[in-house]
C-alpha cells in the first residue's frame, strides 16, 4: 500500500467529516527519534508509540500517538497532577481489545507515571486479574458499557479535576460515548480528554455525538508509516 493510502471506505468516512467541518489544520513533521515518551513506550510495552520496532510484545505496528502527546505535554509535564486511563491492556485473549498473551498490562500507566513525575496515575479495566498498585499508580475495576459501574468507580476513587483522561478501553463508539458521558465531569477546567484507537467509521459517529455540545472537540487523524495499520489511528480530543 502506498504511503498514506486509505481503503476506499475509510477515505469516504474521513471525507464526510471534512465536508461537515469548518476548519482543519495540516501538520507535517519529522519524527523525533529521541522522544522520551516513545522511549518509555518501548521500555514498558505500550503500543502508543515506539522508537525501536523490535521492542514490542504485541504483533502489530505501534501507533504514533506519542508524537501528538509530546506536542501537548512536553512543555508542562511537571504541572500534570492527575491522570486517568481506562484500559490497562489485558493479556487475556478471550477478552475484547486484548493485547495478546504476551501483552504487558499496565504498560501505559507506567509510561504516564514516569513521563509526568508529579502525577498520580489512576487506571481501570474490566479484567480484575490485571489490577495492581505501584508507586503513584492505583487501579480499579470498571465496565465502561455500564453507567452504574462507571459511577461506582468514580465514587470509589473519590477524585476529580483530572488533567488528562485517556480512553484506551473497548474501542467502540458505544463504549467510548458511555464512558465520556459519565466521566467528563471529572476533567479539570483546562484538562484534556482523549479517546484513542477510533476507527474512521466511528469518527463520523463521534462527530454527530458532539455536534450539539459546547465542548471544544478535535478529530485527529495521525498518518503512520506506510506499513502501519491506519484504520484506527485516530483520536478524538475534547476540552471543556
Amino acid at each position: 500500500m502506498e504511503k498514506h493510502m486509505l481503503p476506499e471506505k475509510d477515505a469516504a468516512h474521513l471525507a464526510r467529516i471534512a465536508d461537515d467541518t469548518e476548519l482543519k489544520t495540516l501538520i507535517q513533521y519529522n519524527k523525533n527519534h529521541d522522544d522520551i515518551l516513545a522511549r518509555l513506550c518501548d521500555v514498558y510495552g505500550s503500543d502508543k508509540g515506539s522508537l525501536t520496532a523490535d521492542a514490542h510484545a504485541y504483533p502489530w505496528n505501534s501507533h504514533n500517538y506519542t508524537d501528538y502527546y509530546s506536542r501537548l505535554f512536553s512543555h508542562c509535564r511537571n504541572h500534570v497532577k492527575k491522570v486517568f486511563e481506562c484500559g490497562l491492556g489485558t493479556n487475556n485473549p478471550n477478552l475484547p481489545s486484548s493485547m495478546g498473551v504476551n501483552g504487558k498490562p499496565g504498560a501505559s500507566l507506567r509510561v504516564w507515571r514516569d513521563y509526568f513525575p508529579n502525577a498520580m496515575v489512576y487506571g481501570a479495566d474490566i479484567d480484575c486479574d490485571i489490577l495492581f498498585q505501584e508507586e503513584r499508580i492505583n487501579t480499579w475495576y470498571i465496565d465502561q458499557l455500564n453507567p452504574d459501574a462507571i459511577r461506582k468507580f468514580w465514587e470509589t476513587v473519590g477524585e476529580h479535576d483530572f488533567d488528562f483522561i485517556v480512553d484506551d478501553g473497548l474501542h467502540t463508539f458505544q463504549a467510548g460515548s458511555t464512558l465520556f458521558t459519565y466521566s467528563i465531569d471529572k476533567l479539570a477546567q483546562h484538562g484534556v480528554y482523549v479517546i484513542e484507537d477510533v476507527t474512521c467509521e466511528d469518527l463520523e459517529k463521534y462527530k454527530e455525538f458532539f455536534k450539539t455540545t459546547n465542548y471544544i472537540v478535535e478529530f485527529v487523524t495521525l498518518y503512520p508509516s506506510p506499513n502501519n495499520a491506519f484504520f484506527d489511528n485516530n483520536l478524538v480530543v475534547i476540552r471543556n
